[in-house]
């Protein structure tokens, strides 16, 4: 019962900017649980994903919920590490607790119910709180994990437990998502790895604070295709207005230049992008990071892809946003070593190589 799993999802909707209410129910009078971890369930395109819980938000909000009958005070302890770092109390009639300013790290919350003398008579504990960084990938295929490691699974509410260890960032909150397009190519595979586990795993052991990165990338999808989903998919806005990204990672082009989509056209989409990000969903532009699309070795690729590069280039010098990796130039040698036998989409070896050229372009966007 208290092994909780948080879809916070309406109130991140009424409340998209602010920190998410955790509920944690406090245990009836004589019961002290064993500590079980806090999770974050997000609903999918199919199915959903859940992970520990991680907020980008520096503030922890709790509505304890008393069981009838029980105890009428209650005091949560915030731990890191091994020592207590903030305490607060609450009742039934005024639940709510908040601790503002946390740094990032991974804490640990122990509540439990007070009765004469404020002797402890009931408790729970929840482990794997953590308030770090949580990144935005929009991206077409290549975000999406083509490719890569890829999984069938026939159950798609996904947990890290589900897939093989080496699939699995270190911390737990990185692994294959579901895959929306593969059923026309790969129809073997419905979950990617993509370079999520691998990014996660880079930018930990850098910085020292929690990640997760939300694999937001669609096969085939184009900058315009994107915009529209952005301004009108509900599931889309649902997904970021809970997971309230505090990065956001923009990789795409590659499909406009298989449509021969005029480079204006592409640059007034992404800037589209670039505004709907900062107005709806309160993303800093230096926090933003836009890529050069990947070197499509197809006929005639060079040229459209070298217009959307100056394109990009502008946009991201006039908008004070972060450059991102130069996927473009990365990729346009060592064909087989990266590609293989695909023109455009990176083998195992160019995913790897991609989350280091992710790691390093996003640099200090992901401090605070």
């Amino acid at each position: 019962m208290l092994n909780v799993v948080l879809i916070l999802l309406l109130v991140a909707l009424a409340c998209p900017l602010a920190a998410s209410v955790i509920p944690l129910a406090l245990p009836a009078a004589g019961q002290r649980l064993a500590p079980v971890p806090l999770e974050l369930t997000v609903p999918d395109l199919k199915g959903s994903y859940t992970i520990p819980y991680i907020q980008s938000d520096t503030d922890l909000r709790v509505r304890v919920v008393f069981p009838p009958g029980g105890p009428t005070r209650a005091r949560l302890i915030l731990i890191m590490g091994d020592q207590p770092i903030a305490e607060r109390d609450a009742t039934p009639a005024d639940p709510d607790i908040t601790i503002e300013g946390l740094h990032p790290a991974e804490y640990r919350l122990r509540l439990g119910g007070l009765g004469e003398g404020d002797q402890i008579v009931c408790s729970a504990t929840w482990r794997q709180f953590a308030v770090g960084t949580i990144i935005g990938a929009i991206g077409d295929s290549i975000t999406e994990g083509y490719h890569g490691h890829g999984f069938w699974r026939d159950d798609l509410n996904l947990r890290a437990d589900m897939f093989p260890p080496e699939a699995v960032s270190k911390d737990g909150r990185n692994f294959p998502q579901y895959s929306p397009t593969t059923a026309w190519h790969r129809p073997d595979i419905n979950c990617f790895q993509s370079w999520m586990t691998d990014l996660n795993n880079l930018l930990t052991q850098k910085w020292d604070q929690p990640f997760f990165i939300a694999n937001e990338g669609y096969g085939g999808i184009s900058t315009g295709a994107t915009l529209n989903t952005m301004r009108n998919d509900k599931g889309w806005q649902a997904r970021m207005k809970l997971l309230r990204p505090q990065v956001w990672l923009i990789h795409l082009g590659v499909n406009d230049e298989r449509a021969k989509v005029p480079a204006a056209d592409v640059g007034r989409n992404l800037e589209a992008i670039v505004s709907l990000l900062i107005q709806d969903y309160g993303a800093e532009p230096h926090r933003i990071v836009v890529a050069r699309p990947c070197y499509d070795y197809a006929e005639g690729a060079e040229a459209i892809l070298k217009g959307y590069i100056a394109e990009i280039d502008a946009l991201v010098a006039r908008r004070g946003l972060r450059p991102g990796p130069d996927f473009f130039a990365a990729y346009a040698v060592e064909r087989a070593k990266w590609y293989g036998d695909d023109p455009v989409h990176p083998n195992i070896a160019g995913m790897e190589y991609m989350a280091q050229l992710w790691a390093e372009a996003i640099g200090t966007a992901a401090l605070r």
